[in-house]
């Protein structure tokens, strides 16, 4: 029988699966339109990690609908991170924007940023309500791999802005 917890914990991996295929799906199509081809790197590298994401909480969610239970992973040093601090990009209005009929790298990089806020969010806030450490180690080593694809994709985006070019 699934309870509160087992509740709770499935309603997070199921979002966080959706979000990280969703991630995915979007950087394997920026990296298509991306005419950069450090631009197109970071991107396929970003789909890369999404997909090694989602399929670390496929795994948890089926531990947690078999058994009720999160599995340790072997995660390496989980980064001791402050999980009340969020990430705050320098013009929130503008990270709403969506790609239009005829997208930019700019706005492929608006879209990036947002979506890496959302996970990180999640992963942020699962990590601080987890009650099963294995549990709270992956989300709290989620909640680091997204902070530095927001630093990477923020970084890409002021040097591009300045007149710079990918980093």
């Amino acid at each position: 029988m699934v309870n509160n917890v087992d509740n709770l914990a499935l309603k997070a991996l199921s979002q966080a699966l959706k979000l990280e295929r969703e991630g995915r799906e979007f950087y394997l199509k920026a990296a298509t339109m991306s005419f950069d081809e450090k631009g197109k790197a970071m991107f396929l590298s970003l789909a890369d990690d999404e997909q090694k994401h989602a399929d670390m909480i496929a795994r948890q969610l089926h531990s947690i609908e078999g058994g009720g239970v999160y599995v340790l992973l072997p995660l390496g040093n989980v980064p001791d991170i402050d999980l009340d601090a969020k990430l705050f990009p320098p013009d929130p209005n503008r990270i709403e924007r969506k790609i239009g009929s005829d997208p930019t790298e700019i706005d492929a990089l608006h879209v990036a940023l947002e979506m890496e806020i959302k996970s990180y969010d999640l992963y942020r806030l699962a990590a601080r309500g987890a009650t099963d450490e294995a549990g709270r180690q992956m989300y709290q080593w989620l909640t680091s791999a997204e902070m530095t694809h927001f630093n990477l994709l923020m970084s890409n985006y002021e040097s591009i802005i300045s007149g710079g070019s990918w980093v």
